[in-house]
């Protein structure tokens, strides 16, 4: 397996699939070292509309980096993702099933773990991880990379597209309605170039340009991205539209204040996705002793950092990676 930052650094891993049963089943994906993990479990969690490929492509793999490392990694796909949808389930109606999910799929794993999530999983660890801190159940320590706390504040174009659709949350027909984000990503991975130069200016870029190989940014793009529903959207906006970060059910903005989850905040500076600003508010709300946040950038790095790259770009095996791994393996 491929897993370095040039594609030179290669492993050989043992690769599980597991099937979490119930009326929405669960599918992940285990590495390890042949042998057998020497450092905890590790649960990544993908992001909106995405899948298991946010972690792993054929040219670079952190999901393999990390169990080459010790850790025992488990790729877990949401409910109506990749093949948790193939799995028989339709989909999310809405987050408070995602905050579920994570906190099953940790429950399911042999050891206390860490969470790592990317985008709205990162919102999704951080609600599982005030869930379980409630119960008596805590985490070994929660991650978001460019994860959703604060949603639409530093970026006015998505704040005005969720103030739009905020008012359709009273709809009954949304809960029902997937959206299928995987013809978006093809059209995305056939277009890099173009794409790729309109990062410098567009409000809604996904990463910084030149940051990820044409090559494998066409696999994550084409691969990557998946189903989702409407209905999960509209609760984003309405994060958007109120600053409340909060389910159907719980309010999980309360519960994060009071968890004390070790929690490690990581985000890019060029990310128009999710500006600085809006993933900062996870580390300011942490009531965490132990919480770190930390910014990569141009100036301590040599390049700038977008939304998709801090997990697969060119340089994130060099900075991104390493600092993860040895944040968990201090703790």
């Amino acid at each position: 397996m491929n897993i370095g930052p040039e594609g030179e650094q290669r492993a050989l891993l043992m690769k599980e699939r597991w099937r979490l049963d119930g009326p929405a089943p669960l599918s992940l994906v285990r590495k390890h070292r042949p042998e057998g993990p020497s450092r905890p479990p590790v649960l990544l969690v993908h992001g909106f509309a995405q899948n298991r490929y946010s972690w792993h492509t054929g040219h670079r793999s952190v999901s393999g980096w990390l169990a080459e490392a010790g850790f025992d990694v488990w790729n877990l796909e949401l409910r109506g993702h990749g093949n948790s949808r193939n799995e028989g389930q339709l989909g999310a109606e809405r987050f408070d099933d995602y905050a579920e999910d994570v906190d099953r799929a940790l429950s399911a794993l042999p050891a206390s773990a860490f969470a790592v999530g990317h985008s709205l999983g990162g919102a999704a660890v951080y609600a599982a991880a005030g869930r379980r801190a409630a119960r008596g159940a805590p985490l070994r320590g929660a991650v978001g990379i460019a994860a959703i706390y604060g949603f639409g504040k530093g970026n006015a174009w998505i704040r005005g597209l969720a103030k739009l659709t905020h008012q359709l949350e009273g709809s009954r027909w949304a809960g029902a309605l997937q959206v299928r984000s995987r013809l978006f990503g093809k059209a995305l991975g056939q277009l890099t170039g173009v794409t790729d130069l309109l990062g410098y200016g567009a409000p809604l870029s996904g990463w910084w340009p030149g940051s990820v190989e044409p090559e494998l940014l066409a696999e994550r793009l084409e691969g990557g991205f998946d189903w989702t529903s409407l209905r999960v959207w509209q609760e984003m906006s309405r994060w958007a539209s109120t600053g409340r970060f909060d389910g159907e059910n719980e309010d999980y903005d309360a519960l994060w204040h009071a968890c004390t989850t070790p929690c490690l905040v990581m985000l890019g500076d060029r990310d128009a996705l999710l500006p600085a600003e809006d993933g900062r508010l996870a580390f300011t709300r942490s009531g965490a002793v132990d919480r770190t946040v930390l910014l990569f950038d141009d100036w301590t790095t040599g390049t700038h950092w977008g939304h998709l790259d801090i997990v697969l770009g060119r340089a994130a095996p060099t900075h991104v990676w390493p600092a993860l791994r040895d944040w968990m393996a201090a703790r």
